[in-house]
């Protein structure tokens, strides 16, 4: 898709969308006591706490975006916007939006999110002695503000993400997103591997490049058409191996790949979960009930990566392959 050019975004499009979550702060009060006399033809105070996670996000993502222009003007127009401690702000106040949006969010859908890791993911994770990078897998709504919080907030991580650009259409991503060290891509056009590799440069040991390397959330269509890729690739191996995926799509190994390759020193953690809702509907569905989410963490260090690109190809199936394995056996239990 083509972006509106940058001032409209800024000029037009920003200030609609901060004038549309303002006019729902001033109407929650009666907007609640609709959803009130409406909740009991749903069941489980649906209509509320959809309420309570639009509104706690419309408000957390009004002050974060207005914090971002606070800080643009005390960086001097942007001018400083580099210098570290004007990088340590953004990442304290993307922090303080993701932290109150998770929270308002498994509050008000009574979620229960259950890690579970190995000593060395959580010794290294939190130890910020060595950059990370991070391959999660995509499956449900919310998945990725999980795997966010658990790098910022709980181990106190900078991640840099690589993101769909259609994102910057929200004035808060598109700032922050620009300000920081993460990349805009566009998976149908444009030089991905190109942007990651260069996201990956350069990482403190407190930094963690962020990649959902199956492209999108997980669904039997992806996976049908990862299988068609592979064999038009030539890559009957890992189209073999992707056949026998249940859970999870098969990963495009390039941007994955080009993170390694340009951050060689970096740790690598692996992130698989279950419990996610599938879609909007399925959300909806689940509010009446307490869920919970697991989480499993690996951790595989630089050392034991294998030199070469078919190597290390055969080395991310067989570790989505592991993934899939625990996502199976917890659908099972």
């Amino acid at each position: 898709m083509t972006l509106p050019p940058v001032l409209v975004r800024r000029l037009v499009l920003a200030p609609l969308v901060l004038f549309a979550e303002a006019a729902l702060l001033v109407a929650s009060p009666a907007l609640a006591m609709l959803a009130a006399l409406a909740s009991p033809l749903f069941g489980g105070r649906r209509p509320l706490r959809m309420l309570v996670i639009a509104v706690a996000f419309a408000a957390w993502h009004l002050a974060a975006t207005l914090g971002c222009f606070g800080l643009w003007l005390a960086s001097g127009f942007g001018v400083l916007g580099a210098a570290e401690r004007f990088q340590a702000a953004h990442y304290a106040l993307l922090g303080r939006f993701v932290d109150g949006v998770y929270t308002a969010a498994v509050r008000a859908a009574r979620v229960t999110v259950r890690m579970t890791e190995s000593e060395a993911a959580e010794r290294v994770l939190s130890a910020g002695e060595r950059p990370v990078i991070v391959f999660s897998m995509h499956s449900g709504e919310g998945d990725s503000l999980l795997v966010i919080h658990q790098l910022l907030c709980r181990h106190a991580r900078r991640p840099r993400i690589v993101m769909h650009e259609a994102l910057a259409l929200d004035p808060l991503i598109d700032v922050m997103g620009r300000r920081l060290p993460n990349r805009f891509v566009d998976p149908r056009g444009g030089d991905t591997e190109v942007e990651i590799a260069a996201m990956s440069r350069g990482l403190g040991p407190r930094d963690a490049v962020l990649i959902f390397p199956e492209g999108g959330n997980s669904s039997p269509e992806r996976r049908r058409r990862a299988v068609e890729r592979l064999e038009r690739g030539g890559h009957h191996e890992e189209a073999e191996w992707a056949r026998g995926l249940r859970h999870v799509s098969a990963p495009r190994p390039g941007g994955a790949l080009a993170a390694i390759d340009a951050a060689p020193e970096a740790d690598i953690v692996f992130v698989a979960h279950v419990g996610f809702p599938s879609g909007v509907a399925e959300t909806w569905r689940l509010l009446p009930h307490a869920q919970t989410v697991e989480v499993r963490v690996w951790h595989a260090p630089a050392s034991g990566v294998p030199a070469g690109r078919d190597a290390r190809i055969d080395w991310l199936f067989h570790w989505w392959c592991r993934l899939d394995d625990w996502v199976d056996e917890r659908v099972r239990h």
